[in-house]
């Protein structure tokens, strides 16, 4: 399907910042960027202990010039997934998480079998769902999902899938692929669909390549997904019934 039916975004780590922070990601470029960059998916951190420099500048700065937000969390499938959902939320802070959909980044196997990684990514869905009253969303490719995950076990989730076109020799960038992504088996539906890891970069003169996503819906349907109302959820820090639980 042409791609210019779904609204564009990219997603930021630190690899779109100088290793010395003198470059950075200008929002005032992305915020002028046509077609218009209409959500901003940034890294937050990786497991248990490691927080994205940049996440905190990045989360910002996409507020200032009004896109819509997402967070996501590299998952090692070894580690708890208690410890690593702490990091997570500890990142965050204040962050409305009522209008701020989380993922976690499912790229990373080590060595592990899929029931265990089943069993860390199922549990991690769980305490961000307890946590928020949003359905999580898992980023990851079809390949990855039918070698190393039993999709039939996990609860409820949004699904981010990357399939890129055919990768042209740098320096050239390479262009979206069509949506819709692959689907891993078992899986109907995609949410977003990451259609290059090698487009050119927007704002972010210390990378050459940027990663393009697509929304499955327009801009509108964008908005509404981020204005989901979360279900009212137990907070155990506050021992009350609250709509959510944003400071971890």
């Amino acid at each position: 399907m042409v791609n210019e039916n779904f609204a564009f975004g990219v997603d930021l780590s630190r690899y779109n910042t100088s290793p010395d922070g003198k470059v950075q990601v200008d929002f005032d470029r992305i915020a002028a960027h046509q077609p218009k960059v209409a959500f901003i998916a940034m890294r937050a951190g990786i497991s248990w202990g490691y927080e994205d420099p940049w996440f905190s500048r990045y989360f910002a700065e996409a507020g200032r010039i009004g896109r819509a937000r997402l967070a996501y969390h590299v998952l090692y499938p070894g580690e708890s997934a208690q410890a690593q959902m702490d990091n997570f939320c500890r990142i965050l802070g204040n962050a409305d998480l009522a209008r701020t959909p989380l993922a976690l980044d499912l790229e990373l196997d080590h060595g592990y079998s899929p029931a265990r990684i089943t069993a860390t990514t199922a549990e991690a869905c769980r305490i961000l769902r307890e946590r928020t009253g949003r359905t999580p969303i898992l980023y990851s490719r079809a390949g990855w999902v039918d070698q190393y995950l039993r999709v039939a076990e996990l609860p409820p989730v949004h699904w981010w899938l990357a399939q890129y076109r055919w990768t042209r020799p740098y320096p050239l960038t390479t262009p979206e692929q069509a949506c819709p992504p692959a689907l891993p088996r078992g899986v109907s539906d995609w949410l977003i669909h990451q259609t290059a890891a090698r487009g050119a970069s927007i704002g972010a003169d210390a990378a050459h390549y940027m990663d393009y996503n697509r929304w499955h819906g327009s801009e509108a349907d964008l908005a509404a997904f981020i204005g989901e109302t979360p279900e009212t959820v137990f907070c155990p820090l506050d021992q009350q019934v609250c709509p959510v639980h944003s400071r971890i």
